[in-house]
């Protein structure tokens, strides 16, 4: 899948989130046995939406992607099977500021002194959000619907929206997918999410070819569904103002930055097929995703 220099580079904020509930159905709880687990041509791709959360249905996808794609990375996104064996609910649009200090926290979005960075409307997406903070929200959350939590944190200093870091953090079960209540995605279920069924570049169709990508240039499949580099300006915009994917999920292309919960990998994803990976959990560096749970 091609994202850059088109897709999130021009993230002028930190950080996004996206979150899920852990109000799934009761097929989240376990999966399959091997031959009955979903193939691409078995998953119907409609939009299955309600009060700003979508189900996103068990399913296998080709992760990365190809060598003659125009941009491809030449060492990160090699192609690989991923099966995926449970559903998942994820927010509809990426989180808001007005949901954000919703739950108590300050808003750390702001506009730095050359006038770029994040919109500051309340439905702008929440920016400048370090990793800790996405976890430990995710915390927020789960308690607040009375869920258990899926992070335990350890040695952090600065309070949830003012920069928190920390020391140690761990999963409170022995998986992540056994966790119950909100978390972050790992890569593959986000890009799985992203791509809603489709092999192309973007979910809205292939890539224009420039004769280099090092400079921003237009593209009217992206230009449907992100704010990027050419169109957006010096800042952030509204959530949910492009079109959705087949997911009926907005602004997985472009916008803000957003967290995963494993560990970006520079020499791919390693030998496949593969069956719910859920990587390492390190936070080192900026990653598109979006927050979801198991039921």
């Amino acid at each position: 899948m091609r994202l850059s220099p088109f897709g999130r580079l021009l993230a002028l904020c930190a950080a996004a989130l996206l979150l899920g509930c852990g109000a799934c159905s009761s097929e989240a709880a376990s999966s399959g046995p091997e031959d009955a687990r979903p193939t691409p041509t078995e998953v119907a791709v409609a939009p299955d939406c309600a009060e700003g959360w979508c189900r996103v249905p068990a399913g296998t996808f080709t992760m990365g992607s190809p060598e003659e794609e125009w941009g491809h990375p030449a060492r990160s996104e090699d192609q690989v099977q991923v099966t995926l064996t449970r559903p998942f609910l994820i927010q509809q649009h990426e989180l808001s500021q007005q949901e954000w200090v919703a739950h108590g926290a300050p808003n750390p979005s702001k506009v730095k002194q050359d006038g770029t960075g994040n919109c500051l409307e309340p439905d702008c997406p929440v920016g400048n959000v370090t990793w800790f903070e996405a976890v430990a929200f995710a915390n927020v959350l789960s308690q607040a619907k009375g869920l258990a939590v899926c992070y335990e944190l350890g040695g952090c200093t600065g309070e949830l929206g003012q920069g928190m870091g920390c020391n140690a953090v761990k999963l409170t079960v022995a998986t992540l997918y056994d966790c119950r209540g909100f978390r972050l995605p790992t890569e593959a279920e986000w890009e799985y999410a992203v791509r809603a069924g489709t092999t192309t570049a973007f979910y809205s169709g292939d890539i224009k070819v420039y004769p280099t990508d090092t400079e921003c240039n237009p593209d009217a499949n992206l230009e449907r569904i992100a704010w990027y580099c050419y169109n957006a300006g010096p800042r952030t915009h509204p959530v949910g103002q492009k079109e959705p994917n087949g997911w009926g999920l907005y602004d997985m292309s472009g916008n803000a930055f957003e967290w995963v919960h494993d560990h970006f990998t520079p020499g791919g994803y390693g030998d496949g097929p593969l069956t719910d990976p859920d990587g390492d959990i390190v936070a080192l560096r900026r990653k598109p995703g979006r927050m979801i749970s198991r039921c």
